[in-house]
């Protein structure tokens, strides 16, 4: 993502605000019909408007453009878990291998299962409780077209074969 990001750099346009802040607005470069955004980037609490930089740790194309204006290196802004080190920490330590479980411990419990929590299943598909966004929308209209389509080429191939038995269609 990083180097991704670094090769878009060179579409921005930066106009400083306040070097007190570290802060600035970026242009994007128009690419047909996306582009001509503006992106304001606070390198003092390092956050970008896109987002990006928060969602990832990593110093999105915005911000990048901002640190090369305030000669900073981009890659001191990269979060700490991306580090080499963190990564080898991470799986540094040794897995032990588990008893069989024979040789487990008895718990001092015991589970009971509650048949009031089962919930009363009714026949059918059960109901959705997500909330439906435009994605659905287009792919529940593609699928009304091509059922609306099927009917038509259907109708059209019934009238076809009437006339060509020469009987009426009403």
């Amino acid at each position: 993502m990083f180097i991704s990001w670094q090769q878009k750099v060179v579409e921005h346009t930066v106009t400083k605000y306040s070097h007190a802040q570290q802060s600035a607005s970026v242009v994007t470069r128009r690419q047909g019909r996306h582009g001509m955004n503006t992106h304001v980037v606070k390198i003092a609490n390092r956050e970008c408007s896109c987002g990006k930089w928060n969602q990832f740790g990593i110093p999105c194309s915005h911000a990048q453009k901002v640190y090369g204006a305030y000669n900073i290196s981009t890659a001191s802004m990269v979060k700490d878990y991306y580090d080499v080190m963190a990564y080898n920490n991470t799986y540094s330590k040794h897995f032990e291998p588990v008893q069989s479980e024979d040789y487990w411990d008895d718990p001092n419990f015991q589970l009971v299962h509650d048949h009031t929590i089962r919930t009363v299943t009714r026949p059918g598909r059960n109901q959705t409780t997500r909330i439906h966004n435009e994605m659905d929308w287009r792919q529940t209209r593609a699928r009304q077209e091509a059922q609306q389509q099927q009917g038509d080429s259907s109708i059209q191939e019934m009238c076809h074969r009437r006339i060509v038995d020469n009987t009426s269609i009403f």
